[in-house]
């Protein structure tokens, strides 16, 4: 999934930065009658905190925001859940049928993490144009974050692990790997109008993340608020529009899922949004966004989930369903009380795990389910032949424990070393 204003905002803003524990001085007040602190009334203190806290909203741009980690955590669950019960055999049970049917909700998973992308940096971006080395501390901090597990991936897949097990599945992006390298995948998959890069091919989300780093910065810095939310506006019904044109082309078939130009519209519904939180003023701005994403929410997450399910192009208008709902379910979460029950969910422990680690998840999981794919797996474990419903199961939920042993390996051992040089940018 940044530059300063001034360096501790810059920390505070970075939606990879780990959320540390913050210490607040306890409220003291001074005895009248020996001038000493005294702590008696701690409990009225906690009780106006706990008061001010419930009109306090989720978001806060100069601080890290708890609740987004627990959003990204559900992105990359749902993904990961979908790929691995692909592996499913739905004819061998009624169950594993509607298991797999119902995965195909992750299928969209991408889309809440574009939106997310777009929400976080356009934010980060409005709150740091005016510092001293905009440019080259977003780059670089971006750089930190993105590039080491990326190009370690790259290497180990395309070099190591083919000389050392001597494995051909990854023969194919080998032979395409310039691509991948330069981010370019899903240029090279438009062009070819194919999926060319076996088990690499979920990298055509990252070469998309990764071109909108590269000129959203700018954009930013040359528009004023209002112009930029015009603008964003503006790709999000341009871009749908021809892209509903293109689908029409079967030539076009793949560029109109995997193309930057055809997928920013959902970085774009992230960048509304975000732009939303910086320029309201006053509590009655916020109440009137959030109560039309409310009212909207139900409608278009129905249409989200129908679509998902269904599985089918419709002109691609999911493509642009999916983003606008998860931007009304991001824009009812930051718009809510810090002390709401969907801020409490956002927070859970177990999906802020997921969450700081969904980086990771995301790189190494079509990866080893190539290499582990279950009809080799299935094979060694015994209980396969009596009961495909544990065989399944026990296949989705140890991928999914394997793939965030990775992840956390990869987190602790690399990639947080790299991180803990954004504190120079």
């Amino acid at each position: 999934m940044e530059s300063t204003l001034g360096m501790n905002l810059g920390r505070a803003c970075d939606s990879d930065a780990d959320p540390g524990a913050q210490q607040h001085p306890e409220p003291q007040t001074i005895s009248p009658q020996n001038g000493t602190p005294s702590r008696e009334p701690d409990a009225l203190s906690e009780k106006a905190t706990m008061a001010s806290n419930q009109q306090e909203r989720v978001w806060n741009a100069n601080e890290h925001c708890l609740e987004l980690d627990g959003v990204r955590g559900i992105a990359i669950l749902t993904v990961t859940l979908y790929r691995f019960c692909k592996e499913i055999d739905p004819s061998a049970s009624p169950v594993l049928d509607w298991i797999k049917d119902a995965s195909v909700v992750g299928s969209r998973g991408v889309d809440l993490f574009f939106v997310l992308s777009g929400f976080l940096i356009t934010g980060i971006l409005l709150k740091t144009k005016s510092s001293q080395g905009y440019f080259r501390n977003f780059m670089v901090r971006r750089a930190l974050r993105i590039f080491p597990l990326y190009f370690g991936a790259l290497a180990l897949c395309l070099w190591v692990l083919p000389a050392c097990l001597g494995t051909s599945v990854f023969d194919v992006p080998r032979n395409e790997q310039g691509y991948l390298w330069t981010y370019l995948s899903n240029v090279r998959m438009s062009w070819e109008n194919a999926w060319c890069f076996g088990p690499l091919d979920h990298f055509w989300s990252l070469a998309v993340e990764e071109h909108f780093y590269l000129v959203w910065p700018l954009v930013v810095f040359c528009l004023s608020p209002k112009a930029l939310l015009r603008l964003s506006i503006g790709l999000v019904i341009g871009v749908g529009l021809v892209r509903a044109a293109a689908s029409l082309r079967p030539e076009w078939s793949v560029a109109v899922d995997v193309l930057t130009l055809f997928r920013c519209d959902a970085l774009a519904f992230g960048a509304i949004a975000a732009i939303l939180m910086h320029t309201l003023r006053g509590d009655d701005q916020v109440a009137s966004v959030r109560r039309i994403s409310i009212l909207a929410l139900p409608i278009v997450l129905l249409a989200a989930v129908g679509f998902a399910l269904l599985g089918k192009r419709f002109l691609t208008i999911p493509h642009t369903v999916i983003p606008l709902a998860c931007a009304a379910a991001l824009l009812v979460l930051v718009t809510g009380p810090k002390l709401g029950l969907l801020s409490r969910a956002m927070q859970s422990s177990v999906l802020r795990w997921f969450g700081r680690y969904s980086y990771g998840m995301y790189v190494v999981q079509l990866p080893l389910m190539t290499l582990l794919p279950l009809a080799t797996l299935s094979t060694a474990i015994s209980m396969g032949a009596s009961s495909p419903i544990l065989l399944g199961l026990a296949y989705v939920f140890g991928m999914l424990g394997l793939t965030s042993a990775i992840a956390w390996v990869s987190y602790n051992t690399m990639e947080k070393h790299f991180l803990a040089l954004k504190i120079y940018f």
